[in-house]
């Protein structure tokens, strides 16, 4: 790890949880699998609570299979990168990630220790990325190849020590805001009754932040679609009882009152031409008096004038 001394939040962003390829092929070839997924699973779980990103690597996953999903289900916002090479820093897109993160150092933890394992160290010395091997949360089918296996990578330049040593280093003090998580994860994961295919079967709590949120919102949209529908079926209610009516007692109306419609139509349709007649009517009635009145003291004298002769 790092000696110089900075502060805890440059640490963990320049740092980063390498999981090489975790996949059922593979653990269920391991002698000890319950003991290597208990440390990993340890592993993955510290890195969230700390805040510290994870990658994952997958050998060949088509035919090999993924990611064993209650490992991933411990991580937090994990991002996983297949591979065909044997070195995970080999794998498309990792180092473009690393670089673009600005992560310089690496704790790696994965299977198998002879093969994927070392190789990536060996990469990691050739980019001179700084590694440290979490020696617990290592696996390979044959414990007498690790052994060797890892000798050789702490020979190369390597560190390679316990999963709780390496992190107890990164909090450097019991003040820091995490110290209580980490310290109560270290007591679960060493309880003697403590059992990992168990542990790993419950729900874990990073999964609850970000996987049941969505599902605690499906309930919520499906409750509120009827909601939503009585709303919209107020409106129309408000729209038709804006004179004080509920749509119901309207369509009861238009029920009852289908035969008085007519009636009260013709009512209506006999005001309007009374009105429109009554208008001209005054206009007339003005007008042609006084013609009238002239034109009839006009004809008075001709009759008379033809009766004298």
């Amino acid at each position: 790890m790092p000696n110089k001394k900075k502060d805890s939040h440059d640490l963990v962003n320049s740092v980063a949880l390498l999981v090489i390829d975790v996949q059922d092929a593979f653990i269920s070839s391991l002698t000890d699998s319950s003991t290597f997924l208990k440390r990993c699973s340890f592993a993955i779980e510290v890195a969230g609570t700390l805040g510290i990103k994870t990658l994952f690597t997958e050998q060949v996953p088509d035919k090999l299979g993924h990611t064993n999903k209650d490992l991933l289900r411990r991580a937090t916002r994990p991002k996983i990168f297949h591979k065909t090479s044997f070195s995970a820093l080999s794998a498309p897109g990792i180092e473009n990630f690393l670089r673009d993160n600005e992560i310089y150092h690496i704790l790696v933890c994965g299977l198998e220790t002879p093969i994927c394992v070392y190789q990536t160290a060996l990469q990691a010395i050739d980019k001179d990325i700084d590694a440290t091997f979490l020696s617990d949360a290592l696996g390979c089918r044959r414990i007498e190849d690790g052994n060797v296996a890892l000798n050789a990578i702490i020979g190369l330049g390597c560190q390679a020590l316990p999963t709780e040593t390496v992190f107890y280093s990164l909090l450097s003090d019991a003040l820091h805001p995490r110290f209580r998580e980490f310290s109560n994860l270290v007591k679960t994961y060493s309880d003697p009754h403590f059992s990992i295919h168990e542990y790993l079967q419950s729900n874990p709590e990073p999964a609850k932040s970000e996987v049941d949120q969505p599902k605690k919102k499906k309930p919520c949209k499906q409750e509120s679609r009827p909601s939503w529908q009585d709303k919209n079926r107020n409106r129309k209610d408000l729209r038709v009882t804006s004179s004080g009516q509920t749509s119901e007692n309207l369509e009861e109306k238009e029920i009852k009152s289908s035969p008085k419609s007519a009636p009260i139509k013709i009512e209506k349709d006999s005001q309007k031409p009374t009105k429109t007649i009554e208008r001209p009517k005054k206009q007339t009635k003005k007008v042609p008096r006084k013609r009238v009145a002239k034109k009839a003291v006009s004809h008075k004298p001709k009759p008379g004038k033809q009766e004298l002769p």
